[in-house]
């Protein structure tokens, strides 16, 4: 009986354990397919390789090079940080060996861009932080730039947490560097002394603005920490790792289980996603990644290749660029391999994208790993028929009446208040983008905490906005009360969207509508907005 409980026990450990093999969610995506698609942007994305031969480069640096040989103008090469190992970039009077060494490294990733005709871009990550913290980064951001004679290659500039690229009016990147916000700044009291920002709360305002701003585009957010991750960092771990969780001569088979546990649960290191501060974060990104639908997180630190769709937004992992890691396929994981590599994401004009993953043969050649879609096409061809004639005018009402309609007992506690309004039908003129103001072209979606808009641009320039009378309850819920967790999918159709919802109803839906006779009366400058149905209409774009 002990015989049968003991290969149980080993059965249990062997298959929760992370390996360095490929894993597939789908079989059939670790054959690459044949595009027919317009290419807009192609970005290269290799992190953490910053470990090379002295004067010489690692094998997958070397394949990556091969790639940015053949790539156009119209591409991106994204390094995502620990640009240097052990400990970035040091003083050279401090130590002429371990400068050499790190410059080294450094100089290895520098040399693959020598042909390449794209922009380079070089995030820092937490172990380029190790030396001498801003003044070590500082160092290594002015020697990439004096190097490749381009002030715009190291992002974000100063040790500051965000920085905005734009590639071109469908693609933007928001650059951040997340161990600014992991870093105890405690220790580190010039930490802001460059920067406007003065805080982790003015940061994610800084980020939530940025991805407002861009939510007609394309929007990568590339930082070295990953949002999701199922390898180390991610509290998964190698079966060697039960007896080796340290550099030790000997295996510690219990002690080495109790550690990686310890690892797991206590987030004693920032690295890791277990950690308070870095839950944090991970918590807030995610969760103001919701307004877009059009986010992809970029990221390394993890010495695995990994995609994850989990959240509504996909990650994409690839952080082996000099080193390899066991990971683990569970959750929203699609793919998985402990292979050192790379991952290049092609962007097409018709908004939709996909990711491919590469590593290295057994005799040093590139070796594809895996592909998948990553953003569906902005639009797609339906079937569906438009009206193409309207009345002047057609009745609406904000809400349903069974939306208005409380009960006795609801109007005690809550009021009265504008109930009857927002049920009551009203007639309004129809209008159609392609005439309205001698047609409009939409801009950029918009909007608030709670409401919805379309920024709408004329021939003659000049641009409204137009703004749905209805709020959306979930959308200020999401926004101010979980501003950590996502909440938007377990909120829809329920009691607390209902009791919302009903709170807007204290305020006159049409009061707007007066507002500037009154201030004519006053003589007070006002915008005159009008009242409109917006019919769906088919329009010509």
């Amino acid at each position: 009986m002990k015989k049968k409980y003991s290969v149980l026990a080993l059965l249990i450990v062997l298959t929760g354990c992370a390996t360095y093999t490929s894993k597939y969610a789908h079989a059939e995506k670790a054959v690459d397919l044949a595009g027919n698609k317009e290419v807009l942007h192609t970005f290269y994305l290799i992190g953490d390789a910053g470990l090379s031969p002295i004067g010489g480069m690692n094998s997958v640096l070397k394949i990556f090079k091969t790639r940015l040989n053949d790539a156009n103008e119209n591409s991106t090469a994204i390094f995502l940080g620990d640009n240097i190992y052990p400990a970035g970039l040091p003083d050279s009077k401090d130590s002429t060996r371990s400068y050499a060494e790190a410059k080294s490294h450094l100089d290895a990733q520098l040399r693959t861009l020598n042909n390449f005709k794209g922009k380079p871009l070089f995030i820092p990550g937490n172990h380029d932080w190790y030396a001498d913290g801003l003044v070590g980064l500082e160092r290594q951001e002015k020697y990439i730039q004096k190097v490749l004679g381009d002030k715009e290659a190291f992002q974000p500039q100063n040790g500051c947490p965000i920085e905005v690229v734009d590639i071109n009016d469908k693609l933007a990147i928001i650059v951040i560097d997340t161990q600014w916000y992991l870093t105890n700044w405690d220790k580190r009291t010039n930490i802001n002394d460059k920067c406007n920002i003065k805080s982790r709360e003015r940061f994610f305002l800084e980020l939530e603005d940025a991805i407002k701003d861009n939510l007609q585009k394309t929007t990568l957010i590339a930082m070295h920490h990953p949002m999701t991750s199922y390898g180390s960092h991610g509290g998964q771990f190698s079966l060697k790792k039960q007896f080796y969780p340290k550099k030790l001569p000997f295996p510690v088979p219990v002690l080495g289980t109790f550690i990686n546990v310890l690892r797991r649960t206590s987030g004693a290191s920032n690295a890791d996603l277990q950690n308070k501060r870095y839950r944090e974060l991970t918590k807030r990104v995610t969760t103001l990644a919701q307004y877009s639908e059009k986010v992809i997180f970029v990221s390394g630190h993890e010495h695995t290749l990994q995609y994850i769709l989990e959240n509504n937004t996909p990650q994409i992992v690839s952080g082996s660029g000099a080193k390899k890691g066991a990971s683990r396929l569970l959750n929203g994981s699609i793919f998985s391999t402990g292979h050192m590599g790379y991952a290049t994401l092609e962007v097409y004009t018709d908004g939709s994208s996909r990711v491919r993953f590469y590593g290295v043969g057994q005799n040093g050649e590139e070796s594809f790993l895996f592909t998948s879609k990553v953003l569906p096409e902005e639009f797609q061809n339906t079937a569906k028929v438009y009206e193409e004639n309207f009345p002047k005018e057609m009745e609406a009402a904000i809400y349903t009446n069974e939306e208005v309609d409380k009960s006795s007992f609801f109007k005690w506690v809550w009021g009265e208040r504008y109930r009857k309004l927002y049920g009551t039908k009203v007639s309004a003129p129809t209008v159609r983008l392609d005439t309205l103001f001698g047609g409009l072209i939409p801009v950029k979606k918009g909007g608030g905490h709670q409401s919805k808009s379309l920024r709408l641009r004329a021939k003659d320039g000049r641009e409204y906005v137009m703004r749905a009378l209805r709020k959306s309850a979930v959308l200020y819920l999401q926004s101010m009360a979980f501003q950590d967790q996502y909440v938007l999918d377990d909120l829809k159709d329920t009691y607390t969207q209902e009791i919302l919802e009903d709170f807007y109803t204290g305020s006159h839906p049409y009061a707007p509508f007066v507002i500037g006779k009154l201030s004519d009366a006053v003589g007070i400058y006002h915008t005159n907005p009008c009242f409109v149905l917006y019919s769906q209409a088919k329009v010509p774009w």
